[in-house]
């Protein structure tokens, strides 16, 4: 049984993310075959972390009975719209060229800030859930990381 809570597992995920943020800042400007893995490291880890967001862990934190969750649930949803376009447009350009290090610039500022967002005031928030709901959270959340980071090793054989 993991004794992890589905915040423990999430800021797992926002710290792997920026660990690759960091990585791809240290890359020489001309080295595109190594900026061209990372964003997809980080494209693959952003997908799967929002959707396990989506899917399972914002509608629990939208069952908290405040104002504020249900508020905060609905602009996380937002940022992830931000964060998915820039991800999609970033998949069509060339590693390395203006435009791509421009918006890739965003993708870190959004992404980051909307991490840190979620830490101070969401995640405060979702220790109102009851104790079981997380638990069971937690679970699912483990299962549904598994089958997605499957499918993403299945798409890139």
């Amino acid at each position: 049984v993991s004794a992890k809570t589905p915040m423990q597992l999430l800021k797992q995920d926002h710290r792997t993310v920026k660990e690759l943020f960091n990585e791809y800042a240290k890359l020489q400007p001309g080295d595109r075959g190594g900026k061209e893995q990372l964003f997809r490291k980080i494209n693959e880890e952003l997908t799967i972390h929002s959707e396990i967001e989506e899917r399972l862990f914002y509608p629990a934190v939208r069952e908290v009975p405040t104002d504020e969750a249900r508020d905060l649930v609905s602009e996380a949803v937002e940022e992830h719209r931000i964060v998915k376009t820039l991800l999609e447009e970033l998949s069509d350009l060339e590693p390395g060229s203006a435009s791509f290090e421009a918006k890739m610039k965003v993708l870190r500022e959004s992404v980051l800030h909307h991490a840190e967002e979620e830490e101070k005031e969401m995640f405060p928030q979702a220790k109102q859930l009851p104790k079981e709901t997380l638990e069971n959270l937690v679970i699912e959340m483990e299962a549904l990381k598994d089958d997605l980071e499957d499918v993403q090793d299945k798409d890139s054989e």
